[in-house]
This record gives C-alpha cells, sequence and structure tokens, in this order.
C-alpha cells in the first residue's frame, strides 16, 4: 500500500456524530487541519453543526450520524436511520477511496464498518469516554469492527480491557494535542472579573463544561450551596451549553444559590473566562481525557476534579485535588482549602502553568503521534496483502 511509505500522502476519513461545539469535535477538526498541513487529504463525515457543515469544508459529507445516537428516537427507528446513513457514508467511501478510516465514537464505528464493508479498508475507532455501564457495549462494538482502538488515557484503556473485553493489543494509548489559544485581552478578562466577582478579595471559581448529565452540574450546584454558606465571598461562573441549559437555572434557584453561580452559556473565548479565575472545577461523572483540564493548567489555575477516566492523569496534590464522582462534601472540602489558602493557590497556580507546558499536549508532538500511528497501521495491512503471482 503506498501510502504506508513516508513520502506519500495519505487519504483518510474522520468520521465523527456531529459537528457542533464539543471537546470530541475540537479534537477531529485540529486533527484534520494538522494532518492536512502535513500533505495528506483529510476528509470528514457526521451530521453538520455550527463548526462544520457542507458550505464551508467541501472534503464534508452530510451524514446524518446524530440520527443514530440515543438522540435519535427509537431503537428501530435508530437501525434505520444507521443503515440510512451507512449507505451514504458508503457512497461517499466509494468516491474517496480513502486509506483508512478514523471512527470517533461506537454510533460513527458501527456505521463506517457498514460503510466500507469488503474494502478491506482499516478501521480506527477512539473511545472519548462513557459512563460506566456503557463500557461493555462499546468493547463488543470495538472488538468486532475496530482494527484498532484508540483512547487518550490510560485509565480509559484499562477500562475497556477489564470491562469491554478489548484485547490489550488492539489498544491504543493517544493524547490530545490542544491548540493553545490567543493570549486573552487584559481588558475583557478585567470585565470579566469585575462582572462576576463581588469583590477584590473574592474567590472566583469557573467551569467551562457542556450542560449535560456527564459533566454533573447538580452536582456542582451542591457544592456551590455546601462552599457559600461556609466562606459568602466564592463566586462561581459555569461556560458551556448543552441539553439542561433549561433546567440548571431552576436547580439553582432551588438551592438558593442563583445569585452565586452564572450560567453564561457557549463561549468561543472560553480562555478569557479561566484567566479572570482563581480556581478551576470540574464535577463530572465520567472522561476520557478532559480537554477543559488541560486549558485551565495552561491558565495557571488549581484544580479541583472529580476522579473521572484520566483525570488522575492531569491533576495532583502538585496542581489542586482529586476527588471521588459525586462526593459533595470532599468536593466543597477540597475546594474551601484552595480558596482559604492563598499560598497553596500560588503553588498550585505555578505548578499548573509548567504542566500545561509538557509535550504530551503539545499538538504539534501529537499529531505527528498520529500520522506514526495511521502509517503503521497501513504498512501493517500492506505486509498482510496477497502477493499477486
Amino acid at each position: 500500500m503506498r501510502p504506508a511509505d513516508v513520502s506519500m500522502p495519505m487519504r483518510l476519513i474522520q468520521v465523527c456524530t456531529n459537528f457542533g461545539p464539543g471537546g470530541i469535535q475540537r479534537h477531529v477538526l485540529d486533527l484534520t487541519a494538522a494532518l492536512r498541513a502535513r500533505g495528506h487529504d483529510v476528509f470528514t463525515a457526521g451530521s453538520p453543526g455550527e463548526w462544520l457543515e457542507a458550505g464551508t469544508d467541501p472534503r464534508f459529507a452530510d451524514v446524518d450520524l446524530l440520527g443514530v445516537t440515543h438522540e435519535g428516537g427509537s431503537l428501530p427507528r435508530r437501525l434505520h436511520r444507521a443503515f440510512a446513513a451507512a449507505a451514504r457514508l458508503r457512497a461517499f467511501v466509494g468516491t474517496v477511496r480513502p486509506d483508512l478510516i478514523h471512527a470517533h465514537e461506537s454510533g460513527p464505528a458501527l456505521v463506517a464498518w457498514l460503510a466500507a464493508a469488503g474494502r478491506g479498508i482499516p478501521l480506527i475507532v477512539t473511545y472519548h469516554g462513557s459512563e460506566p455501564e456503557r463500557i461493555a457495549g462499546f468493547g463488543r462494538v470495538a472488538r468486532n469492527v475496530a482494527t484498532r482502538v484508540v483512547t487518550p488515557s490510560h485509565r480509559s484503556a484499562d477500562d475497556l480491557a477489564r470491562i469491554g473485553g478489548v484485547p490489550t493489543a488492539l489498544l491504543k494509548v493517544l493524547g490530545l494535542g490542544i491548540a493553545r489559544r490567543p493570549a486573552p485581552e487584559h481588558g475583557a478578562v478585567a470585565a470579566l472579573r469585575a462582572r462576576f466577582a463581588r469583590g477584590a478579595d473574592d474567590v472566583l471559581v469557573v467551569t467551562v463544561a457542556r450542560l449535560a448529565h456527564q459533566k454533573g452540574i447538580d452536582v456542582l450546584i451542591d457544592v456551590v450551596r455546601r462552599a457559600v454558606a461556609a466562606r459568602p465571598r466564592l463566586s462561581f461562573v459555569v461556560v458551556g451549553d448543552g441539553p439542561l441549559r433549561d433546567r440548571v437555572g431552576d436547580w439553582a434557584r432551588d438551592a438558593g444559590v442563583a445569585d452565586r453561580v452564572a450560567f453564561v452559556g457557549h463561549s468561543e473565548r472560553p480562555h478569557e473566562y479561566l484567566a479572570a479565575a482563581d480556581v478551576f472545577l470540574l464535577t463530572s461523572r465520567w472522561e476520557a481525557l478532559p480537554l477543559s483540564i488541560v486549558e485551565a493548567l495552561r491558565e495557571g489555575l488549581p484544580i479541583v476534579a472529580t476522579d473521572a477516566g484520566g483525570v488522575r492523569e492531569l491533576v495532583d496534590a502538585a496542581v489542586g485535588a482529586v476527588v471521588p464522582i459525586g462526593d459533595t462534601p470532599a468536593l466543597s472540602s477540597a475546594l474551601l482549602r484552595l480558596c482559604d489558602d492563598p499560598r497553596l493557590r500560588a503553588r498550585c497556580s505555578e505548578n499548573a502553568a509548567r504542566r500545561g507546558d509538557e509535550d504530551r499536549f503539545d499538538p504539534e508532538f501529537v499529531h505527528a503521534q498520529f500520522e506514526r500511528f495511521y502509517r503503521d497501521i497501513l504498512a501493517a495491512a500492506a505486509r498482510r496483502r496477497p502477493r499477486r503471482a
């Protein structure tokens, strides 16, 4: 296979459920842009969204993969959509003739497998994290359709092997290259600080997360309730949108903290909120490797986060605290310890900034790893191909 030769460009398809704002989508689009910059011909497929649609990229295929997920309705309806999506993607595969397909999550993986059936195209599947009860199901899909399985954290790889039954020989841990955002303007940061912090001595706690069950927004509101009862000079901001956006305000009012936590919705400049903050808080129920924590590290923020997925691979006592999932007393205690100790915050801040500069988060480093990984898979496929007489 010629693309196994490092001198030859590869033709690849990246398949994602949808291209609305989100961490997975950002990873896919950043990886696509990096590979194109390296001379490869990279196509994308999935449901269109704010970040990508047919009108913005001629190498994008509009394939209804969002309708295949649980958001697509009943199981028969989702199955019908899965076969329709596979037929559309199969036509696209026939036109593009890719060397390799990389699907992100199990729904796109099944559709891509159907679309590429009988064509001998290697299929890579990435696991970006899920609720624990879905790991076994993902494992069943992955070990039956994937040439290799990628995940960004060692904890997730262990879960896939132990719970999902994925052979370790199929697993590959590859991090997430996260491009640095432009330095925030001082005026914008100062304005956010003035808007959300009640006074010069207030501690501002920021969360960047989708408003979804996964991110434990209900847990966060209970943490706010406990923390402000003990330390009134605390303020909280949550940056992000999602399916719970119409409910979180009611939850905050019911908890009596509507005036202490602000839900500001989606922002294209979340790093400005991070730059205005004193502490970063993440209350997720599950993760693989949260991009938001890396961005918080780069802003030198002390971090309090739940022990979800690969969080421990990012956070330890040097930069903050990791606590059990859903343990609101422990979350509140860890948060208050940072808020009450400016010296501890300063020490964690210095360590966080250094950690955010590590190569494992650098896009050039990570995207080069993906490029080599793809090459290795194509080389192995070429070796297995029967030679013509």
